[in-house]
């Protein structure tokens, strides 16, 4: 074992340790950090199981795992899936969401009884070359799952974050980010099969996927345990070192005379309450630039501007949960600004620590 694997196997150990991290994390996004641990820890098997292909430091151990890689291979898609899903609506898996997974049925069905095998059965098969079967019960197996991570890369895009311009702009970023490193990912593996069907794949070609992993768990390791603050609402500007303000000549104190005519906008004027209002519409108000606007926002609040637009509106629905008791949530989230319930219960809860239902019921019941 070279200097290449034991680079990828700390890689390994480290997705593992981040999964952890996820899956023991209690602020942010509790249930899509969920999902992100079980894909970090997929991320982490297979990296290992490459590695343990090629270099055969424990050939045991390898025929013991035998097909056990398309475990993930068969779960990238759908996890990665449900995970953008729920950060952007909040919706959870359901049982409606079965057919995701056949994929993976498909998997345990196909390879699940030579998993099962004890050792030296596995042993024998392997050494006898009595493997074929398995792998010729499916054809293009690897081709079908393949084409499905493809496509789940596209999907989420164009589903979830093409379109994700109303809410945290935080999150957007990290999700073109994410995305980006799962969609490069999923089209190493078209590389992978495209060189293992013409007979050209060897062990550096075969790394190729592997990289595309490293480069992920690279950029989740700078997030995470170098910037955490990410995922607890810091704005991007001030945790990655490229995302910067340009010159822009906005001095202290014009800054401080912004400050206030923004707050006095905000509570006379409360354009917070159009569920329309974008960055340049309050840019407008002020007669300043888009990037006047945003860097007052970001520097002189600490929020991005989506969330600063939502403080005012829980601000303004805490009193109308009080006051107008006969209104329904819905109603009263909508005319706060809000365009769905999902996005007003998270930012609600983000903001207050519970929902608005609990909100209300406390002050009904004193």
């Amino acid at each position: 074992m070279g200097i290449t694997e034991i680079i990828l196997l700390f890689f390994s150990f480290q997705a593992l340790l981040l999964g952890a991290f996820f899956l023991i994390k209690n602020r942010g996004y509790t249930y899509a950090n969920r999902l992100f641990a079980l894909f970090l820890f997929l991320f982490s098997f297979s990296i290992f199981s490459i590695v343990l292909f090629w270099s055969r430091f424990n050939e045991p151990l390898y025929i013991q795992l035998i097909y056990t890689f398309y475990i993930p291979f068969s779960l990238f898609g759908p996890l990665f899936y449900f995970y953008v899903r729920n950060l952007v609506t909040g919706k959870k898996i359901s049982l409606r969401d079965t057919y995701h997974f056949l994929p993976f049925l498909l998997v345990l069905m196909v390879f699940g009884g030579f998993m099962v095998l004890p050792l030296d059965e596995k042993t024998f098969a392997y050494r006898h070359h009595r493997l074929s079967g398995y792998e010729d019960f499916v054809p293009y197996f690897d081709y079908c799952l393949t084409a499905l991570m493809v496509i789940y890369g596209f999907v989420i895009y164009n589903r979830y974050i093409k379109g994700y311009d109303k809410q945290d702009v935080n999150l957007r970023i990290w999700l073109k980010l994410t995305n980006s490193i799962f969609l490069l990912f999923a089209l190493s593996f078209v590389v992978y099969i495209t060189l293992l069907y013409f007979g050209l794949l060897t062990e550096e070609l075969d790394y190729f996927i592997t990289y595309m992993m490293v480069i992920f768990v690279g950029i989740v390791s700078y997030f995470c345990v170098i910037q955490p603050e990410v995922f607890n609402g810091r704005p991007m500007d001030r945790a990655i070192p490229f995302v910067k303000y340009e010159t822009s000549g906005l001095s202290p104190s014009f800054a401080k005379e912004l400050k206030a005519q923004l707050t006095e906008l905000m509570e006379n004027e409360r354009p917070f309450l159009n569920p329309e209002l974008k960055l340049n519409d309050l840019a407008g108000m002020l007669d300043i630039s888009r990037h006047h606007a945003s860097q007052l926002i970001n520097e002189h609040f600490g929020m991005s501007f989506y969330e600063f637009i939502n403080a005012y509106r829980i601000e303004e629905a805490k009193i109308r949960l009080k006051e107008d008791r006969n209104d329904s949530i819905g109603s009263i989230s909508h005319d706060c600004g809000f365009n769905n319930r999902v996005s007003f219960y998270k930012s609600f809860k983000k903001m207050e620590g519970i929902t608005p239902s609990d909100y209300r019921s406390h002050f009904l019941a004193s």
